[in-house]
């Protein structure tokens, strides 16, 4: 009952159950069982996870992000974490500057509605026994400065990667502000591009810091641009983490909002209360990270 009210909204739960199991609950039973159990599992998303070995040279990717859900009281952030070994990627194509798509079999997720401080414990918990191999993990983020204190500080011997395409896109925007030439701009752009992949974050800065005749808006653009690049420069060495194989666009991160997040969270006219948003969070967190038992073991302890 509790797989069918995380899969789908509770109005179609019970259809699912009827087609499956050839019988009929009511909307609210379902509600009940699945809230229930979603606030039961609390301190199995607060539990350090024992991962497997890492083979031989093998890292660790990990992520945090927000994404924001529609609350009684308004819109409020959920902040996401997804971690995933190296060797659980599969070659699936290949996508723009060559770079290779993988498909992931495998990830640990970590959620919370609310304050950093305490999504922290429940992401380092996703991380479990991956912290004490701390010179093999790689995190790959946006630049959100409360997410880049807290990595650097904790894991200052980590690998820290700007995830490129949020700096392209930043890049992209002001762009579009200040060139009214298409081909221009767009010539403009690649050449950043080519730049940044080159490893020459600095040469970047130097082309938008001698650009002329800004109108005031677009001053201030490049304001927020520069120091933006500025504050992450030491994790935009693209070329040299391409040379290592390593990943530099957070694409996993932003397909994780997707299927954890979105997919049953932000359905049109889907509002939640603070404690039903985290039951829920924590019901689609530990399914998405194949640790489903968690709830079955809570549902045998209550029975």
């Amino acid at each position: 009952m509790a797989l069918a009210g995380v899969s789908d909204v509770y109005s179609k739960s019970n259809d699912l159950l009827n087609a499956f199991l050839c019988i009929n609950i009511s909307e609210s039973q379902v509600y009940r069982v699945t809230d229930y159990l979603g606030n039961a599992v609390d301190e199995d998303v607060m539990s350090e996870i024992k991962h497997p070995n890492l083979n031989f040279n093998e890292r660790v990717y990990a992520s945090m992000d927000g994404s924001m859900i529609q609350m009684d009281q308004g819109w409020q952030e959920v902040k996401l974490g997804r971690i995933f070994r190296e060797d659980c990627r599969s070659k699936n194509g290949t996508k723009e500057q060559g770079e290779i798509r993988y498909k992931l079999n495998e990830s640990s997720y970590s959620g919370h509605l609310g304050s950093y401080s305490h999504f922290i414990p429940k992401f380092e918990a996703s991380l479990g026994t991956y912290k004490d191999c701390e010179d093999r993990l790689v995190f790959i983020t946006d630049g959100a400065q409360w997410i880049h204190n807290y990595l650097t500080n904790r894991f200052p011997n980590a690998t820290h990667i700007l995830d490129y395409y949020h700096a392209v896109e930043h890049l992209t925007d002001f762009a579009n502000s200040h060139f009214t030439d298409i081909a221009r701009r767009e010539k403009w752009v690649k050449t950043q591009k080519g730049e940044l992949l080159e490893g020459s974050a600095q040469n970047v800065l130097d082309n938008i810091a001698k650009l002329r005749k800004l109108s005031k808006n677009v001053k201030k653009q490049r304001t927020k641009l520069l120091e933006y690049y500025k504050n992450n420069v030491d994790r935009m060495d693209y070329k040299s983490f391409r040379s290592q194989g390593l990943m530099i666009g957070n694409g996993p991160m932003e397909a994780a909002h997707r299927t954890v997040i979105q997919t049953r969270m932000k359905r049109s006219g889907q509002r939640w209360t603070p404690k039903g948003a985290q039951a829920m969070l924590n019901l689609r967190v530990l399914r998405e990270s194949n640790r489903w038992s968690c709830v079955t073991q809570a549902l045998s302890h209550a029975a």
